[in-house]
């Protein structure tokens, strides 16, 4: 989620903003859109090593664990049906992405990536009300989660737009999230009084992964491209149409 604000950020910059991380810099639009993917992707790497402390000129936060105070969720699925509130979500191992593949045009403001994550620990608080399938989903208490072998595809429109003051800006117009989460497995604790449920829920999770993670996609993708919309508004909110284009 995070990396798409940064891929943002890397495409669009202009080279002499002084808010990027030192050794980062920008890529000078042009029409050679190859040779443009290469040096969007070298400063991807380049700027990889902030990411753990986050980058607060950018009003990035730490990724490395990325912290959520609350995220709620409301979905009403044919096989998923779900209520929940998470709390004090730290998210492990962001930092360690692979790039597969990346393509930016500076000129019509698309860009397009493509990742993988190894391994993502998840820890935090529930409280949760639904149905999976005939299973119940009642209860509240803190989970934690380990996924393997994620992959992510991420697809943004940016657009020029021009803020109350009449600066001239770039948001998002558009963003589109693609993942699969390959395995996983879950632990739930809760009180007495919900210990029957938690452990039926994360039973039937930890022996149906795939099945479950496949009901759960248009939840896991819905929640990814929501924070990843707000995480690149906060940097690209920092920098004006001027500073994000040449």
């Amino acid at each position: 989620m995070m990396i798409i604000g940064l891929f943002l950020i890397a495409a669009w910059t202009a080279p002499s903003i002084a808010e990027l991380p030192p050794g980062v810099q920008s890529c000078p639009r042009t029409n050679d859109l190859p040779q443009y993917d290469r040096c969007v992707l070298k400063q991807l790497k380049a700027i990889t090593p902030y990411l753990a402390k986050g980058i607060p000129s950018l009003k990035l936060p730490a990724l490395d664990p990325l912290f959520l105070p609350s995220l709620t969720v409301d979905r009403n699925l044919e096989a998923l049906k779900i209520k929940a509130n998470m709390t004090k979500i730290r998210v492990h191992g962001a930092t360690n992405f692979l790039i597969d593949e990346l393509k930016a045009n500076p000129n019509d403001l698309t860009v397009f990536i493509k990742v993988q994550l190894p391994h993502v620990h998840v820890n935090g608080d529930y409280d949760v009300q639904g149905r999976l399938l005939l299973l119940p989903l009642n209860g509240a208490g803190s989970f934690k989660g380990n996924f393997t072998n994620t992959e992510a595809a991420v697809t943004a429109q940016g657009k020029e737009t021009t803020d109350k003051n009449g600066v001239k800006r770039i948001d998002i117009d558009k963003l589109v999230t693609k993942i699969r989460v390959g395995d996983g497995n879950i632990k739930l604790k809760s009180p007495p009084s919900h210990t029957l449920a938690a452990d039926a829920a994360a039973t039937f999770f930890n022996s149906n992964p795939r099945l479950v993670l496949d009901i759960a996609s248009p939840i896991i993708e819905d929640t990814a491209a929501t924070v990843s919309r707000a995480l690149a508004a906060r940097a690209l909110a920092m920098l004006t149409k001027e500073e994000l284009l040449l």
